[in-house]
Formats: C-alpha cells, structure tokens, sequence
C-alpha cells in the first residue's frame, strides 16, 4: 500500500471509530509499525485533519471535520441504514466495504441518541443469494465507470453459448440475479444479461464505445417504455 493510500485509509478508520482508537490498534489494521502510524497522524494534522488525542491514550477525528452536522428523521436513517445494510450483504466486496464506510461517515456524525437508534435498529437484511462471481462484477463496474467496451462468452437459459462484445450501460440488483443491460454489437441492439452466465469476461480498456452511456441509457428507457427515476 502507498503512503498516500495508506493516509486516506487512516483517516477512514479515524472517522469510522466513534471512539478513540490506539495507535496499536491502527498499526495492526494497516499492517505498519506504530512509529510510522505516530509520523502518519503528524502529517495529516499537518495537513489540516483535525486529529485529537495522544500516544498511549488514542486518537479520534474531532466532531463535523469531514461532514456538517447531520439531523435526519428516525425513518430517514431506518431507510439509510436498511440501503447500507443491504449492499454490504450482497454487492461484491469492494462495494460492500465502500457501503459500511458510507454509513460510518454518517454514524460518526449522529448525536448520541440517534447513533444508539441506528445501532439497535429493527430493520433487518435477510441472507445474501450468489448472484455472481465477484471478480466480474467488480470488473463490470470498472467498465461502466470508465465506459470501455467488455467481451465475453454468454451461456443462454437453454445452455446456448455465444462470444459477445457490448457497450455495459447498468447493472441490476435483482432478488435472485444480477443483470447487466448493455448494447450488444453482435445483435445491434440493447440487450440484458444475467452475470452469472458470463465467462471469459474481457474489459477492453482500449475501447471506449463512441456513444455516452447517460445517451444509451435515455434510449434505453424509452425504448423499453421505463420511466426514467425521479432525480435525488
């Protein structure tokens, strides 16, 4: 891990932590000496972070440094919470992990009431289904980000194979699969794909596809007469 990665994960775990935190507790976690998470916290507070705390006692961030402060409704939170819940059981682990550090950003933000609401809340996620390899949904959502052509071999639901190269436009979360839409080059049209069935998959970092995706999907929604989502 680089040193500059190695700061961002520090103050993830800082602001994470609603209590102080050791400097042996944070070596262990990144896997350094104490000495280097010492001289690590000097050049963040150096830097502007408003780290608290001392060797031997612990170190906390100080209260609203990366957020303002928050005031949410209990059934705000309930629906923030069951989000966040649901994606760290059952997105692929570097979404997952992204969602738990999402929601302590806001917990180490939360008057104490509220943070003890949220942690004893009674809405529950049931247990994760496999919908895919997570190695290819972690690839896939490289490629839409970045908008590069993938190409893979694709078993249909009567065991038919085929190689394709699409333009992947979105994926959908569904109960029992994962759905990639795309435009499929092979069929010159839009097409949905279960990522379960994909094998061989090959991102093409090369290839950007000539139409922006916002563009395929505004086509996409009217073509399949789906009514665009109400904007946050």
């Amino acid at each position: 891990m680089s040193r500059s990665k190695r700061l961002l994960t520090l103050l993830d775990l800082l602001r994470q932590s609603r209590r102080p935190i050791t400097a042996r507790q944070l070596a262990q976690q990144l896997n350094v000496s104490v000495r280097s998470i010492y001289r690590d916290i000097a050049t963040l507070q150096e830097q502007g972070a408003q780290i608290e705390g001392e060797a031997g006692v612990g170190y906390q961030m100080a209260s609203g440094f990366w957020l303002p402060p928050l005031n949410f409704t209990s059934q705000e939170l309930e629906a923030l919470v069951l989000g966040m819940h649901w994606v760290t059981r059952q997105a692929d682990p570097e979404l997952a992990h992204s969602a738990a550090a999402c929601l302590g950003k806001v917990l180490s933000e939360l008057p104490d009431d509220l943070a003890d609401e949220v942690t004893h809340n009674t809405l529950l996620v049931g247990p994760a289904a496999s919908l895919a390899d997570d190695d290819n949904v972690a690839c896939l959502r490289a490629a839409l980000q970045a908008e590069f052509k993938i190409e893979f071999q694709y078993q249909d639901q009567a065991g038919r194979n085929s190689q394709r190269v699409v333009w992947p436009m979105a994926l959908g979360y569904f109960q029992t699969a994962l759905m990639l839409i795309a435009w499929c080059e092979t069929r010159q049209d839009f097409r949905h794909f279960r990522v379960d069935r994909l094998y061989d998959l090959v991102v093409k970092d090369q290839a950007r596809y000539p139409t922006a995706r916002r563009t395929l999907m505004n086509q996409w929604y009217e073509q399949q007469q789906i009514p665009k989502p109400l904007p946050f």
